[in-house]
């Protein structure tokens, strides 16, 4: 019997519309967990090498992990893993939503999709029955639109999760959302989805799922909501929510304000931050299965769009569609923030193109007939919702902005490309890594481009007791937490379980032996995260990608703030490649960032096993 796995694959095949079980390898499950691991691993072998990823070659993974669909904390993530349409690398995103529940309850650790549909189709999923159906009624229908008519036709209970506009022109931002409000967002998921003419995946399953110790694991969750009920960062979390952080960002000099030309946005943070928006919070929400709720229901009190109603904003998407717009009003934070959803955007990648472009309309490198006679400034609130649509809809302008800031910045020249804010193509998330070295190491050695949930240093650097301005001992933190996190990712627990009432990584390997019956140690778990990532890094490397894509854009090692608590200050260039040299080291890579033959073999990295 197969203890908390369910053992088996699905395999699609768009072109042909069969599918077949595949059932995982011992090898699989031991060596790389789940999620990211498997993902790690997978993507290289069903990939072919130098693979155009909006071609039907590249394969759509939606992967689970061994405590989805579980009551062990957290237990509602998937990841969907692709060859990135930004980057060309390796690309993982990842969402809450029904859907990874229900993936494991039709009897699936994870579904990989290949070719293309020969129309705009569904994939639907329901145990043993699994059918492409034609959705061209759905074809040019917004998200919330195609959730809602899905779950009238398919049932409440059903899993869903589905592209927008943007996915379906092949926006290289696009998201795939699910359960309205929760998104794979980053690395332009959504793009792939809709290159394979795929709308959306409805997925509904009756199966339970085996445990090995189920007394174990009950005791084991009651004793974490003990905790919960006097854990002061989980009761900030409910009331908050992320939005608390846009104050923390701002007295830290790191809120990303006008496109990274500031730190702080003193006109704006009271009204765009936690108090501001705790003050709209109606009621909270849980993702299935979780004990935490931290989710916020917000309704907007005032202004143009008081009455409307969503989930959230986080503070990503505060930042990048506020401060960093120069935007100061909260509602119409909120109403960019919701279009971007129903039109299937990445809120971080659109606020951050959106910025370039204004910064580029304020210093005269483009004029106002470039950007379609709009009068992109900072602060305009009205032309950042009209870009939205036409980046959506690739319209005028918007066919170029929707390829990314890194194509905008190569588009208009004049040395534009050194304040894109971007690694690898993918657009900064809202820390500014001047106001924290950590953070710049971490955006740099991103294998899907800047990303701040593989690691987040201002825990201990702005948050904790090392300075944020030195470059000694960042490498090893960064280290540390791109492990840890690659373990919550492969075993696909949520963070915020994992760090705001948090669960160690020795916990989480007693959860996974009371679930599984395995005999997994937290040191296992440790050399797990060094296996996954030197197998990622391998697989950037057959793309193409190295060294040199590690790499910051100069704005961040040659422009200071002019005020804040990091006035004058600025990344050194030497300091950083010191932490990139030092971290590949830590990693077993050497000086280009190749894994060296003797780590492949203590990490049992071999091309000619197989494991599917």
């Amino acid at each position: 019997m197969t203890y908390g796995y369910k053992g088996k694959i699905l395999f699609v095949d768009l072109d042909s519309g069969k599918s077949r079980p595949q059932e995982v390898s011992e090898h699989l499950k031991r060596m790389y967990l789940g999620g990211r691991g498997w993902g790690s691993l997978l993507l290289s072998e069903l990939v072919p090498k130098g693979v155009d990823p909006l071609e039907r070659e590249n394969v759509l993974m939606f992967l689970t992990g061994p405590i989805t669909g579980t009551l062990v904390p957290g237990g509602s993530k998937y990841v969907v893993v692709t060859k990135s349409p930004v980057s060309g690398g390796f690309c993982d995103s990842y969402a809450s939503g029904r859907i990874a529940v229900e993936i494991k309850a039709s009897g699936y650790d994870g579904i990989v999709i290949h070719g293309k549909a020969k129309e705009p189709s569904i994939l639907f999923v329901s145990d043993e029955k699994v059918s492409v159906l034609p959705a061209g009624d759905l074809w040019g229908k917004d998200t919330f639109s195609t959730e809602r008519k899905l779950k009238e036709a398919y049932g409440e209970d059903c899993g869903v999760a589905c592209i927008g506009p943007a996915g379906e022109r092949l926006v290289a931002y696009a998201i795939i959302n699910s359960d309205y409000f929760r998104q794979a967002a980053r690395g332009g998921v959504g793009s792939v989805m809709g290159s394979k003419l795929l709308k959306a995946l409805v997925i509904r399953g009756n199966q339970g799922i085996q445990c090995y110790d189920r007394r174990r694991v009950l005791d084991m969750v009651k004793n974490y909501k003990e905790g919960l009920e006097n854990n002061d960062m989980a009761r900030q979390r409910r009331k908050y929510g992320t939005s608390m952080v846009t104050n923390l960002t701002h007295s830290l000099g790191m809120l990303p304000t006008r496109n990274f030309q500031a730190g702080m946005f003193p006109e704006g943070v009271n009204e765009i931050g936690g108090d501001a928006f705790a003050s709209d919070v109606i009621r909270h929400r849980a993702c299935l299965g979780c004990i935490l709720a931290c989710a916020q229901i917000t309704k907007v009190g005032k202004g143009d769009f008081a009455g409307e109603t969503q989930e959230g904003p986080e503070y990503e998407s505060i930042a990048m569609l506020g401060s960093n717009l120069g935007i100061k009003d909260r509602g119409l934070v909120f109403r960019a923030n919701i279009l971007c959803d129903q039109l299937g955007l990445d809120t971080i990648s659109a606020g951050n193109t959106i910025g370039f472009l204004m910064e580029c309309f304020e210093k005269g490198l483009v004029s106002q007939e470039f950007c379609d006679g709009l009068e992109v400034k900072f602060g305009n609130s009205e032309v950042v919702f009209e870009l939205l649509h036409r980046i959506a809809h690739r319209q005028g302008i918007g066919d170029l902005l929707c390829q990314g800031v890194r194509q905008v910045a190569e588009t208009i020249g004049k040395g534009a490309l050194d304040f894109a804010m971007q690694v690898k193509g993918l657009e900064f998330p809202a820390y500014d890594p001047r106001a924290g070295f950590g953070i710049a190491l971490a955006y740099a050695v991103s294998p899907r481009g800047a990303c701040h949930r593989r690691a987040w240093p201002p825990k201990i650097e702005s948050f904790g007791k090392l300075p944020p301005d030195t470059i000694e001992g960042k490498p090893e933190i960064v280290k540390r937490m791109y492990d840890d996190n690659c373990i919550f990712h492969s075993l696909l627990a949520c963070d915020f379980p994992c760090r705001v009432a948090p669960v160690s990584i020795k916990e989480f390997a007693e959860y996974l032996n009371a679930l599984t019956g395995l005999n997994w140690t937290e040191e296992d778990l440790n050399t797990l995260a060094d296996r996954v990532e030197t197998a990622i890094r391998l697989y950037n490397l057959q793309e193409g990608l190295s060294r040199d894509d590690d790499r910051l854009p100069n704005r961040v090692f040659k422009e200071s703030f002019s005020m804040g608590p990091n006035k004058g200050l600025t990344v050194p260039y030497e300091g950083f490649q010191w932490m990139l040299s030092e971290y590949y080291q830590l990693r077993g890579w050497d000086e280009k960032g190749v894994p060296r033959p003797e780590t492949l073999k203590k990490l049992g990295i071999f091309k000619n096993i197989k494991t599917l």
